[in-house]
């Protein structure tokens, strides 16, 4: 039988079982523990893995920046963000990013064109999470070659796995002066029986917004200084779940539809737009005793019909229908001699249309088929664990049939030692392998977004890549720290180089039809060369205060990548060495928060990339908190970046020509009932 018709198999089982449980008039258990499915399939906390990874909890993600996923998860250790202005941010995790990060939602892909150009939006809203997990480097097997620098799983629980015992949920609002943003959101959950139900939706609206001086390190005599012009931000989003919770597992079905208007900054057209339009649809079962020996079978499967236009004023550029499918099925079994783990395939089939004058990759697909394993086995102050996947991919072009098939193999293995209690030391060793994607194989066009004609290299290898992490962490008392310390080496390794057919030092530049043109865009080709990443992260958290006077607690992080390429050159756009701190108090109803970070200068660049100089973040919140009636109300007030810095992020294609914004201070309100 192929890989598709036994994961079918497997979802028909299933949900036939689940169908039985719909059937029985029994009691319905309002809370399935073991059905709990996050980004690691076996509920561990992040203490307890032996990799770097980190939670955060909605608490925490409402004190952040939400515009974007990528603006969301910044601060985090080893992480920043692509940044394309207000409407486009992706995570960069260790100085990868694109295709080699994957952002999920609930334990499926976003399934949407972000990897194809750091002006493309992910299609996933940070303002609905419950938590957001981060996972960080190569070892994370379990969810696709794709995933080599690491996942960001969104945690939305669109489709509830308990039934609410009453109606539950909250009710979000802010205003924020540096855009005149609005931006308003509710959630609910409901049950009747055994049924759950959920619904959430979601508003924004700003303008252009406010940035300390000029848009451009270098402006024209009559550049106007203050606004960011064409960053305006249009989104909307509403989603509703349905679920059936019983003794024997549970089965739901959820359908989201987004739409997303937004202005690319930058440009000297003032009105280069992006409007994204996408439905989706997403399963989840589980099946408690399936079968002897496992004792949950869980299956998820989602489907995106994903349209992004670029216009030029009324015009449409170019356009990209991108339709795929996702599922993936899982069986956790019994502990067998201590090893206690799971077995799991995936599939994967995605339809990319594109049509324009700037469609730069061509009409494509790519079907992947991967199996895969995760063990963990405990003894005494020892933690073990190791991994396997293997993945099938076959892409092809449509035009002329031409067709690339790769077979990744990749391998994981670590270790944690408790060596007191709450001191542990690990590590963790893999060997990852990565297909290259789409665009790395059949890009052949202009690509405005980055100035640059890009072509692509059906002929790619996989990326190989062998890793190391160790870590150290103290995870109980007052105070609680986590150092990481890591090497990744890849060969193989994809990236976008200049062409210089002449060989006279001088990169060519080219017209949209790929024709010399001196004051063109760059011309660029797919090449592969070793790389090498090397890096440490550090984190710690004080409780300094908890009594009658109070609760507050400090924070404080530091963290850097050294990139480059073989024969030493450095790795564009990587995240400069950044530290910073926090400090939180609590008393009463009370709650405030003041946070800083520092991001150095960069002076390590690549040909052709100019250096960023350093900045310092200060941002600060007031909360007002009290018990009504039926519900939680917080009232708060942020203001950020309040030494009105101008500040660049060097990992951004549009560092010379879109700051970060200004000084500015928000209003909101919380109702949690």
């Amino acid at each position: 039988m192929k890989p598709f018709g036994i994961l079918v198999s497997w979802l028909v089982v299933i949900v036939g079982g689940c169908s039985s449980v719909l059937a029985e008039e029994i009691t319905p258990v309002l809370t399935l523990q073991p059905l709990t499915i996050t980004a690691d399939p076996l509920s561990r906390g992040e203490a307890n893995i032996a990799q770097p990874a980190s939670i955060l909890k909605r608490e925490r993600l409402l004190t952040r920046d939400m515009r974007n996923i990528g603006e969301a998860v910044s601060q985090e250790l080893g992480v920043s963000s692509s940044d394309f202005g207000p409407g486009a941010g992706r995570p960069i995790i260790r100085g990868l990013g694109g295709a080699r990060v994957r952002v999920l939602e609930d334990g499926i892909g976003t399934m949407d064109v972000s990897t194809i150009s750091p002006d493309h939006a992910v299609v996933a809203e940070p303002l609905f999470a419950d938590q957001i997990e981060i996972f960080r480097g190569p070892s994370v097997l379990m969810y696709g070659s794709g995933a080599s620098g690491g996942v960001v799983n969104i945690v939305n629980r669109r489709i509830l796995e308990h039934v609410p015992e009453a109606i539950d949920g909250d009710l979000y609002g802010h205003y924020n002066s540096v855009a005149d943003d609005f931006t308003g959101a509710f959630r609910l959950n409901a049950g009747a029986g055994k049924f759950a139900f959920h619904l959430d939706g979601l508003k924004r609206h700003t303008e252009d917004y406010s940035i300390p001086g000029f848009a451009s390190v270098d402006p024209e005599p009559d550049a106007k200084k203050g606004k960011l012009t064409n960053s305006d931000i249009d989104t909307e989003s509403f989603s509703g779940g349905l679920s059936h919770v019983g003794e024997q597992g549970l089965l739901g079905v959820a359908i989201s539809r987004f739409r997303n208007d937004y202005g690319v900054p930058g440009d000297d057209d003032e009105n280069v737009r992006i409007r994204q339009r996408q439905t989706r649809f997403d399963i989840k079962g589980a099946l408690n005793n399936p079968l002897p020996g496992f004792r949950v079978a869980k299956t998820r499967w989602g489907y995106n019909d994903h349209a992004h236009k670029e216009l030029e004023g009324d015009e449409i550029g170019t356009l990209l229908l991108n339709r795929e499918w996702e599922g993936r099925a899982e069986l956790l079994h019994n502990p067998l001699a201590g090893w206690d783990g799971v077995l799991g395939m995936q599939y994967q089939n995605r339809k990319l249309s594109t049509s324009g004058e700037e469609a730069f990759v061509p009409d494509s697909q790519a079907e992947a088929v991967s199996g895969f394993m995760l063990e963990k086995l405990k003894l005494d102050r020892w933690q073990f664990e190791m991994g396997g996947r293997f993945e099938h991919q076959l892409a092809g072009r449509q035009k002329d049939n031409l067709a690339a098939t790769h077979n990744a193999f990749s391998l994981s293995g670590g270790t944690t030692w408790t060596f007191f209690d709450g001191y542990s030391l690990g590590g963790n060793l893999s060997h990852a392998q990565r297909a290259p994607a789409l665009e790395e194989l059949f890009s052949n066009g202009p690509h405005l977004a980055t100035n640059s004609f890009e072509i692509g290299n059906a002929s790619l290898n996989k990326e190989k890549s062998n890793s190391l992490d160790v870590f150290m962490r103290k995870r109980d008392g007052r105070f609680e720290w986590t150092l990481n310390l890591f090497a990744n080496l890849i060969d193989d390794f994809v990236f976008l180089q200049e062409v210089d057919l002449a060989d006279d030092g001088v990169a060519d530049r080219v017209d949209s039809e790929g024709s010399p043109a001196a004051d063109g865009l760059l011309l660029l080709t797919h090449r592969q060369k070793k790389a090498r990443f090397l890096g440490f992260e550090f984190e710690t958290t004080a409780q300094l205060l908890n009594d009658r006077r109070g609760k507050l607690d400090l924070r404080l992080w530091t963290d850097y990548t050294h990139g480059r390429l073989a024969g030493g050159e450095p790795i564009p756009r990587m995240t400069p060495l950044r530290f910073g701190g926090a400090l939180n108090y609590g008393r009463g109803p009370w709650r405030g928060m003041i946070d800083v970070m520092r991001v150095n200068k960069q002076s390590r660049v690549s040909s052709l990339e100019t250096e960023t100089g350093a900045y310092t973040m200060l941002n600060i919140q007031m909360e007002y908190a009290i018990d009504w009636r039926a519900g939680n109300y917080s009232l708060f007030v942020r203001g950020t970046n309040l030494l009105n810095e101008e500040a660049r992020r060097h990992t951004s294609f549009l560092k010379n020509r879109a700051p970060l914004p200004a000084r500015s201070a928000m209003v909101g309100l919380r109702i949690n009932f």
